[in-house]
């Protein structure tokens, strides 16, 4: 079925006719997972304050139904903090959880036995950054200075702590300052309520967007820092391996189509979550979105085949430094993360899928 005669479909008679053309047209080949009547399900928890051009790369995947493609039926809920969708995982309440690494790796700690199987942030997402132009150069500049965050109990929060501790300095040395996400943030920097920033890498390309340019304050401890990606339980692993496997591939084809057409993915996003559309005209809409989406595309292994994977050492990276913060003990980042599932994620024609980007436009 193309994506053109998807789109013409709506409402129940989409989903009738769906199941109709999947009972009536089912495919022997292992990737496409049958009729429906043979679809497994997965309960899914994504850690977000809600959806955005950073998370078009998941709305994507249900848009072209690479799920049900694959056989699943993925019952997906979105959660405000990683702590709630851990919650979720450790309860029972969801299969896999897609979160950064701080979360699962201070669950370890608590006894949560729980491992990432794929990645989604390729990278660590926290960052210290200042407007351009600011007297303040260097992490040691921001001593008595105040640093926006976007809730006093946020990740960026403990990541600004941290970085001054790591550069000789008292983790109050600097007031941390609440100031939100959107509209209240861009006032903040420009009426000079703050002086620096810690948030994370979308949020930049907002404030960005928004005509503000900034610098980055390097801290080195997170340069190869692996971001975090989906998880489960152990005892999900070993008793849906098949159907996590599945779950990685159909986001794996969703950042394919993303990278080989971004206005495309973002329009996937639009149509599915009107409200990340906003007022704006459709050109400048499309433009600011399509940059908040580069920037979750960079860093992914495209050109290798190898989408999904968790390199050993930028885990190993993160949780030395969440050590370094106190807030884990020294563990192996083997305990934390499997890498059994990476070569069925990448088992799908690549060119396949960007054709299908390509056809979409």
């Amino acid at each position: 079925m193309t994506r053109r005669f998807r789109r013409a479909l709506s409402g129940t008679a989409a989903l009738l006719c769906a199941a109709a053309l999947l009972g009536a047209c089912g495919s022997d080949d292992e990737g496409s997972g049958g009729d429906s009547g043979d679809q497994a399900s997965l309960r899914f928890a994504m850690a977000s304050g809600g959806w955005n051009p950073g998370y078009a790369v998941m709305a994507v995947v249900q848009a072209e139904h690479y799920f049900e493609d694959e056989g699943l039926d993925v019952e997906m809920n979105v959660f405000a903090s990683a702590t709630e969708a851990l919650q979720q995982l450790a309860g029972g309440g969801a299969d896999v959880g897609l979160m950064t690494v701080e979360p699962v790796a201070i669950g370890h700690e608590k006894g949560l036995d729980m491992k990432y199987f794929a990645s989604y942030w390729p990278r660590w997402i926290y960052s210290l950054q200042v407007p351009e132009g600011s007297d303040v150069t260097s992490i040691e500049d921001l001593d008595g200075k105040r640093i926006g965050v976007s809730s006093v109990a946020s990740s960026g929060s403990t990541f600004a702590r941290t970085a001054l501790e790591l550069n000789g300095m008292d983790s109050s040395a600097a007031q941390l300052v609440p100031i939100g996400v959107g509209p209240q943030q861009i006032n903040a920097i420009q009426s000079g309520k703050v002086d620096a920033l810690a948030m994370w890498d979308t949020v930049y390309q907002d404030i960005r967007n928004a005509g503000i340019d900034l610098t980055p304050l390097p801290v080195d401890e997170t340069a190869n820092a692996w971001g975090g990606g989906f998880a489960a339980k152990q005892g999900v692993i070993d008793d849906k391996a098949e159907e996590l496997e599945k779950f990685g591939r159909a986001v794996a084809k969703a950042f394919v189509f993303a990278e080989a057409d971004p206005e495309a993915a973002i329009r996937d996003l639009w149509e599915l979550y009107p409200e990340t559309r906003g007022s704006e005209p459709e050109d400048v809409a499309l433009a600011k979105a399509v940059k908040g989406l580069e920037v979750r595309l960079d860093g992914q292994d495209f050109d290798g085949e190898n989408l999904l994977t968790i390199p050993e050492d930028g885990i190993t990276s993160a949780l030395a430094f969440m050590a370094s913060a106190g807030l884990i003990g020294d563990y192996p980042a083997s305990e934390i993360y499997t890498d059994e599932f990476f070569e069925e994620i990448n088992d799908f024609d690549h060119d396949e899928i960007r054709q299908q980007a390509t056809d979409a436009s």
